[in-house]
């Protein structure tokens, strides 16, 4: 089965005789592939069906994930080679946020274009399928201690959803400067 990332556009040729293909792929001529499409392209084929796994899972779970997000994530973990890739801690997860999914991005799509901003609330569902699924390796941390980088760290709250922006009011005596 092919993910949406794998469909292309398809034109039908009206010159096309029999035996020969009706329909060819439509190319953009002298465009590079999006930048999503090259990082999927990066991940090695079992990591893409694990990937394709995940993303069935959380639209039939109906959770929130990003699927270029997800890809980074997984890319990025993948790409750490000091613990195998179904171990986890809080560090391992921190590490990600904060320097990993940056530096895979940049160095597999190399076009400039940041990383997806949603990493955080994908990660969040990808732990939660990876605890629905038994999918930790042994000696990972539980669940609650993986979530902790991604509360304090990641803009998340304590229920993985986007925290509400608090409003900073001005001290008083700032109160009418300028």
């Amino acid at each position: 089965m092919a993910s949406h990332d794998d469909l292309q556009l398809h034109r039908i040729d009206p010159q096309a005789r029999a035996g020969r293909a009706a329909v060819a792929p439509v190319r953009a001529r002298g465009r590079r592939r999006p930048s999503a499409a090259r990082a999927v392209d990066a991940l090695p084929v079992w990591l893409r069906r694990f990937r394709l796994e995940v993303l069935l899972w959380a639209f039939r779970e109906g959770r929130t994930i990003d699927p270029v997000a997800l890809t980074a994530v997984l890319g990025a973990k993948h790409h750490r080679s000091e613990e195998p890739f179904q171990q986890w801690s809080r560090h391992t997860v921190r590490e990600l946020l904060w320097i990993e999914i940056e530096a895979w991005w940049r160095e597999v799509v190399a076009d400039g274009s940041p990383p997806p901003a949603t990493a955080a609330a994908t990660l969040w569902t990808l732990l939660d399928h990876l605890d629905g699924v038994d999918g930790f390796a042994p000696g990972s941390d539980p669940l609650a201690q993986l979530r902790e980088p991604l509360v304090d760290s990641g803009g998340l709250d304590r229920r993985g959803k986007l925290a509400a922006r608090r409003h900073r009011t001005r001290h008083p005596s700032m109160q009418g400067a300028r």
